[in-house]
């Protein structure tokens, strides 16, 4: 693109703000940025169908910022993609409020003829989550599919991380420019993603993560997709902002159940409820596309990936996405957990596009703050009931600690238990969840909705 085109592509975005809903009517009147800058006062003024907070942003005809952004992106080498290229997805352009330009960083993919889809989650992943977002990730981006996330912590991703390790692109659409590492812990994931695929923001260079962005950013997700899946979500959680705005868009919401009373199934599920696609395997999202997208997906392809998309832990280990942590005690264990992120920016930013002109989609409680401490996460199988059962005594392998053997013959072979009936062995809380832990990584046993446990 040209210089000079590019500046005030840049100045008409940063004028605009992100997720202005008059950039469509805009581009409908004026032949492009140029003609924006220097239209009168006046002119612009008479212009119907524009709102007044908009005529008055156009006003400011300094382009010393658009410079200096201008400046930041060819000196790390970030590309500019305004609406009107012919690379710039289509499917954006269809939304009602679609992005005036994209920054972007990697190789940019032919949208409007592969098949996308957004994977989004919890950022408080649960074991099943973990090895579902892997799965169904795994599996789309084997058969030619494009997996799109918002690389957030949790099951965004290890939706992302899969579709690397299965050797196929995949895209990320971030809430800050696409200089800024976020969440930290994401470092060599993003740079994955940059040689290997495609990162996208409509903030540009130098813009820090902050709580207002999200929700708007997540409109892009939804957008750029023919669908969007939800694993594990929350009451009120950003993920399902995100299906919310694929249900506006007129695009298929798919969502993978959960167990009642687990954390993330109230979201899940009720999006299944209010009719959202219910999906067990990639095999439901691919069969429900594999006509529209016949040419470019290779459905030939999924048996094969289906027999290796087992979640590699210490892939996603060595990606940052997930930490296994070698502790020493009273005997070695591995201890599984998600990497804790850190805090997000709480002030609004001072710019026009921090103050999101979508405002009815920021949210209007605090998001959650972080835990102190990581979580654990369980990667047994999850049984289906907590039903007493009749079974054969199960013998407890030789390799367990003496804590681990005390906490697995604790454990009825029948039915399961809450922890508190644990206390009497005597050993702290601590090293009883250690323990427990350790049991659920084994596969040995299965923790239940309500703080049980139960044997494999």
């Amino acid at each position: 693109m040209e210089l000079q085109n590019a500046l005030f592509w840049i100045w008409l975005a940063e004028a605009l703000g992100a997720g202005n809903r008059d950039v469509k009517r805009l581009l409908q009147v004026y032949d492009g940025p140029y003609a924006v800058y220097h239209a009168e006062e006046q002119e612009l003024a008479a212009v119907d169908g524009i709102s007044d907070s908009t005529k008055a942003k156009l006003q400011g005809k300094s382009l010393e910022r658009a410079s200096q952004i201008l400046d930041l992106c060819e000196r790390q080498g970030i590309g500019i993609l305004p609406y009107t290229h012919a690379d710039f997805p289509s499917a954006l352009r269809e939304i009602k409020d679609p992005p005036l330009l994209l920054y972007y960083s990697g190789t940019l993919q032919p949208f409007d003829r592969r098949l996308c889809i957004g994977m989004v989650g919890t950022r408080r992943m649960s074991a099943y989550g973990l090895r579902s977002a892997y799965k169904i990730a795994y599996e789309l981006a084997s058969v030619n599919a494009l997996v799109v996330s918002g690389m957030a912590s949790g099951i965004d991703g290890v939706a992302a991380a899969a579709a690397l390790a299965a050797k196929a692109p995949t895209i990320a659409v971030l809430g800050c420019g696409l200089d800024i590492v976020y969440p930290k812990h994401h470092g060599i994931l993003m740079e994955q993603i940059r040689k290997n695929g495609l990162l996208l923001s409509e903030y540009p260079p130098a813009t820090t993560p902050n709580r207002y962005h999200f929700p708007v950013r997540n409109r892009l997700i939804s957008g750029l997709t023919q669908g969007t899946v939800v694993v594990e979500a929350g009451i009120g959680s950003g993920s399902l902002i995100t299906a919310k705005d694929a249900i506006q868009q007129g695009r298929k919401v798919f969502a993978v159940p959960a167990n009642l009373g687990s954390r993330g199934a109230d979201g899940t599920n009720g999006l299944i409820r209010d009719g959202a696609s219910l999906i067990l395997s990639a095999a439901d999202i691919i069969n429900h596309y594999a006509f529209s997208h016949a040419e470019t997906l290779r459905t030939e392809q999924l048996p094969k990936a289906e027999k290796s998309s087992e979640a590699d832990l210490q892939y996603l280990d060595r990606m940052g996405v997930i930490e296994l942590t070698q502790r020493t005690s009273s005997a070695p264990r591995t201890v599984v957990q998600a990497v804790p992120e850190e805090k997000e920016t709480k002030k609004p930013p001072k710019r026009a596009e921090g103050k999101a002109s979508r405002a009815s989609a920021r949210p209007k409680k605090p998001l959650p703050a972080q835990e102190s401490e990581p979580e654990q996460l369980s990667l047994g199988d999850l049984p289906t009931a907590a039903e007493p059962r009749s079974r054969e005594p199960v013998k407890a392998p030789e390799n367990l600690s003496p804590i681990q053997l005390a906490v697995f013959e604790a454990i009825p072979d029948d039915r399961a238990i809450a922890m508190d009936a644990l206390t009497a062995l005597d050993y702290s809380s601590g090293d009883l969840i250690a323990a427990l832990t350790m049991l659920e990584i084994m596969g040995l046993i299965h923790k239940l909705p309500g703080g049980m446990y139960m044997k494999a």
